[in-house]
């Protein structure tokens, strides 16, 4: 299974780096046609880096679940018992599981209505809004199955699902704990 996350992560990088990349390289041309050459400054630019951008940060998401930086709250879990944390994190991936498959599949539906009814962009460019949408099924679908993942190996294997937090039961005078976390 690490061989399967681990090509997946390495795929999600490289297209989150190349729609990065294309959006950084519109900003720029934006910036310089604004003013450089006004005439030709496209009314379409600010939409498509806005849906590029957004993509890139949800095809992020699949990563973050992996390496446990995706949102959670972990101060409580710093300071319990191991029985209590475990029993936590079971309970949080779960919830992450259930949260990321519902949804991808009503986003499924969000892509099928929109296309349905061909909802398009108000710019010239009339981007077809389904196009842009795939992108929410897919990540959340990518979350899930991180999570199906992290959940197998804590209940089946009895792994840590975020090792490089274990055994980090901090007292209050540990630095981190003055620093506020």
């Amino acid at each position: 299974m690490n061989r399967i996350v681990k090509a997946l992560s390495r795929f999600e990088t490289l297209v989150m780096g190349c729609v990065a990349g294309v959006a950084i390289l519109l900003v720029v041309y934006e910036v310089l046609a604004r003013y450089l050459v006004p005439s030709m400054l496209t009314d379409w630019g600010g939409e498509v880096i806005i849906y590029l951008i957004v993509s890139a940060v949800l095809i992020g998401g699949g990563s973050l679940v992996t390496q446990g930086r995706h949102v959670r709250a972990d101060l409580f879990i710093r300071v319990v018992p191991d029985a209590v944390r475990r029993t936590a994190d079971v309970a949080s991936l779960i919830a992450g599981l259930v949260y990321c498959g519902i949804v991808a599949r009503y986003g499924v539906d969000m892509v099928a209505f929109a296309r349905m009814i061909d909802i398009r962009s108000d710019s010239s460019l009339q981007f077809p809004q389904w196009i842009f949408y795939v992108v929410v099924p897919m990540a959340f679908a990518s979350m899930a199955l991180r999570y199906a993942l992290l959940l197998w190996q804590v209940i089946f294997r009895g792994a840590d699902p975020y090792p490089s937090e274990a055994g980090h039961q901090q007292s209050a005078g540990s630095p981190a704990v003055q620093e506020g976390l």
